[in-house]
C-alpha cells in the first residue's frame, strides 16, 4: 500500500533535508547541527511511521502518529502537516542510527516513490533492508517558489545491521489513540522506543562497509 503522505525528537540523533535549499543536515545526540553531503544509508522501511507533524523552530515537534500506515488519522489542528519518520543507519554519515523525518511535500513524494520500490522488491529480499542513496535533486516550481525534490535510489539490499533494532522509530505515546484513548484493535501497535546503542565502527566484513554508508 502506498504511503499516505505528501523532524525530530529532542535528544536523539537526527538527519533532515531542507527542500528549499537542497541541503542535508545532521545532529548527533549531543552536538550541533551541521550540513552533510548527500547521504547513503540503510532505511528501516520495515518500521516506517506516518502521521501529522508540527515543527517549530527551537522546539520539540508535536506528533500524532498513525496507528499503522494503512490508517491515516484526523488532523490534530492548524499548522500540522502530513509526514513520515524512519530510522536510518550509516556509520559513515551518522555515526550509527539517525531519525529521519519530514513534512515537505516534495521530500514526502520522493520517499513515497522509493518506498513503493521497496514494497515491490522486498519479497525477493526477505529479512533484508534497502541501502538507499540520495543521488541528486530536481528543482520543483510551486506556489512557494522553487523547492527541491531529492532523488533516491536503492543501491542494494543488506541484512539488518546488528546495531539497528527492529522496532518503531516513535514512542507509543505519540501514536493516535482516538476518542476512547486506545489504539484501534486492527492497527499494528508501535513498539516502545528504546534509545539506540552508542555508535560503533562498522566491522570491515560488513556488507558494503563504511566506504558507501
Amino acid at each position: 500500500m502506498p504511503l499516505q503522505i505528501g523532524g525530530s525528537g529532542a535528544g536523539k540523533a537526527f538527519c533532515k533535508y531542507n527542500a528549499k535549499a537542497d541541503k542535508w543536515f545532521f545532529r548527533a545526540e549531543a552536538g550541533e547541527e551541521a550540513e552533510i553531503a548527500r547521504p547513503t544509508c540503510v532505511m528501516d522501511f520495515d518500521n516506517i511511521a506516518t502521521g501529522w507533524f508540527l515543527f517549530r523552530e527551537g522546539q520539540v515537534p508535536e506528533r500524532s502518529i498513525d496507528p499503522s500506515i494503512e490508517q491515516p488519522v484526523p488532523s490534530p489542528g492548524e499548522g500540522f502537516k502530513r509526514g513520515f519518520v524512519v530510522n536510518a543507519f550509516s556509520p559513515k554519515f551518522f555515526g550509527g542510527i539517525a531519525e529521519f523525518a519530514g513534512t515537505s511535500v516534495h521530500l514526502s513524494n520522493a520517499i513515497k516513490d522509493v518506498y513503493a520500490q521497496y514494497e515491490a522488491e522486498k519479497a525477493n529480499h526477505r529479512g533484508m533492508l534497502p541501502v538507499v542513496s540520495c543521488t541528486g535533486a530536481e528543482a520543483m516550481k510551486d506556489k512557494y517558489g522553487t523547492n527541491y525534490r531529492p532523488t533516491f535510489k536503492i543501491l542494494q539490499w543488506v541484512e539488518r545491521p546488528k546495531d539497528l533494532p527492529n522496532q518503531s522509530p516513535v514512542d507509543a505515546a505519540d501514536v493516535w489513540r482516538g476518542g476512547n484513548g486506545s489504539v484501534p484493535s486492527t492497527a499494528k501497535p508501535a513498539a516502545q522506543h528504546v534509545p539506540p546503542p552508542a555508535p560503533k565502527p562498522a566491522p570491515a566484513a560488513e556488507p558494503l562497509g563504511e566506504a558507501i554508508f
